[in-house]
């Protein structure tokens, strides 16, 4: 089996309550049989106060309640998990002890990363020199899961190791990061192609496609528009949509000669700021571009990476500096609930490369 992680992976730790933006927040945590077994062990008085901070859901099953504030009902004033403080992390649930680590499997493949809701996670991205990735293979020579088509699967591992590796090249190789994106749109489309057909054998040989037009990120349009997209997501904070509006509307009012001076300005404000986009294409290359092999939908998911990185980068536009919040807010709105994010590959799936940037 091959595994993977990025670089910076072992160097994450949680701030606990010093974190801006805690991970107790937003989120209904499912607990499982073990957690449930391990809890009615805990000591008293705390297992009394799980015992309160309990809630079925919907679907039934049982997850720790969230106050009006979308606070859980665990969390200490002092932003720390009253079961961490007071019995330690090895009582954790599942999900709360692997947060933000999450790991990909496909059987001969796993990867695991972690996901930039967290904000310590999306601050070890943005300052990275560069997404890189750490492979190991242990000499077990697994087959892929059943399901998942072992010529896709090849497909899909030469073509992403093909844009990451556009994606690391130094600025100004290859063109801008705008022109990067769109080879990516337009090698995603090729490559959709082959698998809409079947022909999967195809893929592994198809080549990068030149760039096909100079830097179109100078037109504030495409982003009016995909803020706007992404404002009518189900939100998990009211704040966050009304974000999007506000920027789209803010773009919309920009003269042409302004918005070029507003991009300029940020810029040369931050002249990390191409190699922090490619970071960012890099990361959610690496997390959504094996998941094709579940659906057959590549080229909505590459939409999806460009149409993240053209909105972030609208919105960075506005709050220079607050670049960590932003990916973190993004990716807790969009990432985090599968079937949101499954609508909005699905909308972007029907748009063609130059509407998006």
């Amino acid at each position: 089996m091959i595994v993977r992680r990025p670089d910076y992976y072992m160097d994450f730790h949680c701030l606990g309550g010093s974190c801006p933006d805690t991970c107790c927040r937003d989120w209904s945590v499912v607990l499982d049989g073990d957690a449930m077994a391990d809890y009615a062990g805990a000591p008293s008085p705390l297992r009394e106060r799980i015992a309160q901070a309990l809630a079925t859901d919907e679907d039934g099953d049982v997850c720790f309640r969230l106050g009006d504030d979308g606070l859980c009902a665990l969390l200490a004033p002092d932003g720390l998990c009253t079961i961490q403080r007071d019995w330690g992390e090895a009582h954790l649930c599942g999900h709360c002890a692997a947060y933000p680590r999450f790991t990909e499997e496909y059987g001969c493949l796993s990867e695991t990363a972690l996901a930039i809701s967290c904000p310590e996670a999306a601050r070890l991205l943005l300052e990275a020199p560069r997404f890189a990735l750490i492979e190991a293979d242990d000499g077990q020579d697994q087959p892929p899961f059943d399901g998942v088509d072992p010529e896709l699967l090849h497909g899909l591992e030469q073509s992403r190791a093909q844009i990451l590796a556009l994606l690391d090249a130094g600025e100004g190789t290859k063109g801008t990061i705008w022109e990067k994106l769109r080879i990516v749109l337009a090698y995603a489309l090729d490559l959709q192609g082959c698998i809409d057909m079947g022909r999967y054998d195809r893929m592994a040989s198809l080549p990068l496609p030149p760039t096909r037009c100079p830097d179109p990120s100078r037109r504030q349009y495409p982003a009016v528009r995909l803020l706007e997209l992404l404002a009518g997501s189900d939100p998990l904070r009211r704040d966050w949509p009304e974000l999007l509006r506000e920027r789209a509307k803010q773009l919309s009012a920009l003269s042409p000669a302004d918005y070029i001076a507003l991009r300029a300005g940020y810029e040369q404000a931050d002249p990390r700021w191409e190699r922090q986009l490619a970071n960012l294409a890099g990361y959610l290359v690496f997390r959504h571009w094996h998941k094709a092999v579940n659906d057959d939908t590549l080229y909505g998911r590459a939409a999806f990476v460009c149409a993240a990185c053209a909105a972030l980068y609208h919105l960075c536009l506005f709050q220079p500096g607050e670049e960590v919040h932003l990916w973190s807010r993004f990716s807790r709105e969009i990432e985090h609930d599968e079937d949101e994010l499954d609508e909005l590959i699905w909308a972007l799936d029907r748009w063609i490369p130059f509407d998006l940037i």
